[in-house]
């Protein structure tokens, strides 16, 4: 009698801590919404893979900010590119083109400025494919999210998105 009370009450133990890790959201509004990569591990930035929208319903505009950061990341951590240097500028000055308005390629491009402000810091890290998240915070309004290795937290970086013809832009980076 006194084994199967305590077989019982392990059974009950199990079962209630593994139920304590479970958590349900109740919010359905989609601006609480965070598209994110996990962040299992750090690896060789030769194995990262591309990064993609996650399964969940993520709109178009999440979708594009996470292709822009993927191309513009990875063409960022091959520069500079000492054999030919002229053509990974172009390919970095294509991106900008296929995904930035004109007036932000301009206001990115100007020299007074002593960080990239499309990932708020002067390096680069190949690594942050593994952690960039994307928060909407209303139709024309998103935060981008980077994992700061040196402080152990995410900065944030704020976009301003539009929709030219039928795609969606960044249009401006408020910094």
């Amino acid at each position: 009698m006194v084994k199967i009370y305590y077989f019982i009450s392990a059974c009950l133990l199990l079962f209630s801590c593994n139920n304590s890790n479970t958590q349900v959201s109740s919010s359905n509004d989609t601006t609480d919404t965070i598209s994110s990569i996990k962040r299992d591990t750090i690896v060789d930035k030769d194995t990262i893979t591309p990064i993609q929208a996650p399964k969940e319903e993520t709109d178009e505009a999440t979708k594009m900010i996470l292709e822009f950061y993927d191309k513009y990341i990875r063409q960022q951590d091959k520069m500079p590119c000492l054999d030919n240097r002229e053509f990974c500028e172009e390919e970095l000055r294509e991106i900008e083109r296929e995904f930035l308005s004109s007036k932000l390629i301009r206001k990115v491009n100007s020299d007074e400025l002593s960080a990239d402000p499309i990932v708020k810091a002067q390096d680069i890290f190949i690594e942050w494919l593994d952690s960039i998240k994307v928060k909407k915070i209303n139709s024309k309004r998103y935060n981008v999210y980077l994992f700061d290795f040196y402080d152990n937290r995410y900065d944030s970086i704020q976009l301003k998105v539009a929709k030219k013809k039928d795609r969606y832009i960044i249009d401006d980076i408020i910094f």
